[in-house]
């Protein structure tokens, strides 16, 4: 891909990915109905850069070449039970972007949060053979 391609893709993500947040937002109260009548999804707030996680991990560089070549990748679980005041870290160290869950985390980029509330929050995963990643949230 040319640099000028990538350029106006990385351009369109910055505009679409507000815009697919505010979305979520929105489907929130969706959520909220079949959660169970657990309550909303959980709530988290940013982690500092400095910040040490609860949960750590990393996708290395080279993984969008193992998934080109039709290999199984299983780098996250399919669920993850944390309490209220843990933590999460992704760094994504290929060249590629990826939906680990919940979380959309670009390349050369990490994602770090702080779980605020008790709920579930999951989504598709790129980073394990089932396909999905779900984090329930405890107190």
């Amino acid at each position: 891909m040319s640099t000028t391609r990538r350029r106006v893709a990385r351009t369109l993500l910055a505009i679409a990915l507000p815009v697919a947040l505010v979305g979520l937002a929105a489907c929130d109260d969706a959520q909220n109905a079949t959660n169970g009548g657990k309550g909303p999804a959980a709530q988290w707030d940013s982690l500092t850069k400095d910040s040490a996680a609860t949960y750590d991990f990393e996708i290395p560089y080279g993984t969008s070449v193992r998934i080109d070549q039709g290999q199984q990748v299983d780098l996250m679980p399919q669920h993850l039970d944390v309490k209220v005041g843990q933590s999460i870290r992704i760094r994504n160290r290929d060249g590629r972007d990826y939906m680990v869950g919940p979380f959309f985390v670009t390349a050369g980029q990490e994602l770090a949060m702080q779980f605020t509330q008790p709920g579930v929050l999951s989504g598709i995963c790129q980073m394990n053979p089932q396909g999905e990643f779900v984090i329930n949230v405890s107190q």
